[in-house]
């Protein structure tokens, strides 16, 4: 056998090795296609996805901020619509300090931090086949919006309601001087602090000092003395609030340094439409 002979014989031996290989390949994946075909179900699987809820308080509720509005009875006379309504906040909060301001006469009021409704629908308007009334609330506390009519409207005559205006409380912490040359100062805007007297008691300084808002149901203030110096102050009331500030720390700083913590009540954009489907 030459080498020629020998050659032709190696090669025709590769390439039926390499067909029988590719005959092999090509069965075991045809079986492995048809194994995992019938392995398949025969008919399709849906899964429905939980149906989202669409309220987290109430059917009828009114989402604002981070409170529930929801409207519990609607009342009708000659003269006025009022609708009566709950609030409950869905903001988590753990135990916190009350809030202590003063509330007039010489009296202060002290706020558990779990009776504060986190939002205060201040301005509604109702709308009616009629006409647009304007109402709300007397204050925050109150939880009826009134609604003053010029003639007698019937519960079908209404159409819906809006809060257009509604407040959610932010605290505030400013500190500020006062002194003889500059007795006033906007602590924040509607909010004004004046030095009325300075009272020399021999070993300490009585400093009195008035707080003036210009909207009382949604500004809550109390003046401090800022450091080290003072002693505990206390309110008296002539007509506006009053506090007296006791200074022990030496002689009284030309500018004096106080400290004005409360509570704003601040506005939110837009209107918020409440439902009366659970009240008509």
């Amino acid at each position: 056998m030459n080498a020629r002979a020998l050659f032709l014989i190696v090669a025709a031996f590769v390439l039926g090795a390499v067909a029988a290989g590719s005959i092999g390949v090509r069965v075991i994946r045809e079986v492995r296609t048809d194994e995992e075909a019938t392995s398949l179900p025969t008919t399709s699987i849906t899964v429905q996805p939980p149906s989202p809820t669409t309220y987290q308080v109430d059917a009828n509720e009114t989402l604002i901020a981070s409170t529930a509005l929801v409207p519990t009875v609607l009342e009708i006379t000659a003269t006025e619509v009022a609708i009566g309504y709950d609030l409950t906040t869905l903001a988590p909060y753990g135990e916190l300090e009350p809030i202590e301001f003063f509330s007039g006469f010489g009296q202060t009021t002290v706020i558990e931090f779990a009776d504060i409704d986190h939002v205060y629908p201040r301005a509604w308007v109702l709308e009616t086949t009629k006409g647009t009334f304007p109402g709300g609330p007397a204050n925050p506390t109150v939880r009826v919006a009134r609604f003053d009519v010029d003639e007698e409207i019937a519960a079908e005559d209404i159409l819906g309601a809006r809060v257009t205006d509604a407040r959610v409380p932010f605290p505030i912490r400013v500190p500020f001087t006062l002194s003889e040359t500059e007795p006033r100062a906007t602590v924040t805007p509607g909010v004004t602090v004046e030095l009325l007297n300075v009272s020399d008691q021999g070993s300490s300084f009585i400093v009195q000092v008035a707080i003036a808002t210009e909207d009382p149901d949604t500004e809550f203030f109390f003046v401090r003395g800022d450091g080290p110096g003072w002693r505990s102050a206390f309110f008296e009331a002539e007509g506006r609030p009053r506090v007296n500030l006791t200074w022990v720390g030496g002689d009284l700083p030309t500018d004096i340094p106080l400290l004005a913590e409360g509570t704003v009540l601040s506005g939110l954009d837009g209107d918020h439409v409440v439902s009366l489907d659970g009240v008509r």
